[in-house]
């Protein structure tokens, strides 16, 4: 039996097992299972959102002296917003209305569903962004399906749906979930429960038949045991103090060998 000892690979709490079988693994995306190693430098992001915000607003029927400014701006403002959520009530922003009223700003003036398509636009994402899986993140996620267990995202993104699964899908990553919890479609940011009670939802699980694998301390892994779900935490940077994961690893292929994660709960 593994002790839980901070300098070990990986390691497990005997005394914080409270169960021995789960139906269901929820997994952050970003920095547990892909990375941005390949992301190009900021000055390429900032030129494929100019090109992308020149060719949205010509579209439009639109023009302005500076696109990258317009893209700048509707970012900056996201950003903003998306960093304010996290530090007050976790309720993700309405980040159209948001754009709209920065870009007006600028003489910009788009309706919320305009603006809320250039922030799509000019997002730099999947391969664009340098987005890659870990090298065992699809196997085990494979690997832990033939053992008979449900997956399911937890991610705060501020971009669900299509282009979501997009990025899946080039990350290699499209396995074939069974519940996707985007904060941007649910209204709540990690560490909010609601985010993670609508991935028990759709699962149609409990609490208590879930564990959550993520890299945020603060997020993922404080977030699921506040709602009584167990939580392996991927070693990396701790953004919290006091939090102590049931299970810590270093690569994520090494969740197969978690005892609890051999056999699904039938």
């Amino acid at each position: 039996m593994r002790t839980c000892n901070a300098g070990a690979a990986s390691s497990w709490r005997p005394d914080c097992m409270r169960r021995m079988a789960y139906r269901a693994v929820l997994f952050d995306i970003g920095d547990t299972l892909w990375h941005s190693a390949e992301a190009p430098p900021a000055a390429e992001f900032r030129r494929i959102a100019s090109e992308r915000a020149r060719e949205f607003l010509a579209n439009a029927g639109l023009t302005h002296p500076d696109p990258s400014l317009v893209a700048r701006v509707a970012w900056d403002a996201l950003e903003s917003a998306m960093k304010q959520a996290r530090a007050t009530d976790r309720v993700e922003p309405d980040y159209a209305a948001v754009a709209k009223a920065a870009l007006l700003s600028v003489g910009v003036s788009l309706s919320a569903r305009q603006a809320g398509e250039l922030m799509e636009t000019i997002y730099v994402s999947g391969e664009d962004g340098g987005k890659a899986a870990y090298p065992d993140a699809r196997p085990t996620l494979e690997a832990l399906r033939n053992r008979g267990f449900r997956l399911a995202i937890v991610t705060n993104r501020a971009f669900g749906g299509d282009r979501f699964r997009d990025d899946l899908r080039a990350a290699g990553l499209d396995v074939g979930w069974d519940a996707t919890a985007v904060s941007v479609e649910v209204g709540f940011l990690k560490p909010h429960p609601e985010i993670f009670r609508s991935a028990l939802r759709a699962l149609e699980i409990s609490a208590a038949e879930a564990v959550m694998v993520g890299n945020s301390l603060a997020e993922d892994i404080a977030g699921a045991q506040a709602l009584g779900i167990d939580a392996a935490w991927k070693r990396s940077a701790p953004d919290a103090e006091g939090v102590r994961p049931d299970f810590v690893f270093e690569d994520v292929g090494e969740l197969l060998d978690w005892e609890p994660l051999r056999k699904a709960k039938s």
